[in-house]
């Protein structure tokens, strides 16, 4: 299993957001240069962010983006959630109707388990939690 990019960059630039973003809004550029994101990646991911409501902008000379929330709150779940969707391992998850095996499938109950756990993780897990990890390093 691998988390796709998106997921991956959105986390990233959310981090980054919430390390370097306190004191004034970041540009797209700046995150995209810190992060090594391409920049027209960034920007779509950043539309999704926003939509999603987990960061602002603020347009202008002195503009950018900022957390909408403080990084206690923002919960990595939520990120992928905005970039990507829900987790889940087998894509009979997200639409059983689709697979003529969900109803019988042996292996079914282990992908519902792992992608609970995975979320789970998502979930319980916040960007100041990524942020006190980095210090301590």
């Amino acid at each position: 299993m691998k988390l796709s990019t998106r997921g991956r960059y959105a986390v990233s630039a959310m981090f980054d957001l919430a390390l370097y973003g306190q004191d004034k809004p970041r540009t797209a550029q700046e995150i995209s240069a810190r992060q090594g994101i391409p920049l027209s990646y960034l920007e779509q991911l950043l539309r999704k962010l926003r939509k999603s409501k987990l960061i602002k902008a603020v347009k202008g000379p002195s503009g950018g983006y900022f957390l909408a929330k403080d990084p206690a709150q923002v919960r990595i779940g939520e990120i992928i959630n905005a970039a990507d969707g829900p987790v889940a391992l087998a894509d009979c998850l997200l639409a059983p109707s689709k697979c003529a095996k969900s109803s019988c499938c042996s292996t079914r109950p282990l992908w519902q388990k792992l992608s609970a756990k995975i979320t789970e993780v998502f979930n319980t897990t916040t960007l100041k939690d990524l942020i006190r990890k980095r210090e301590k390093r």
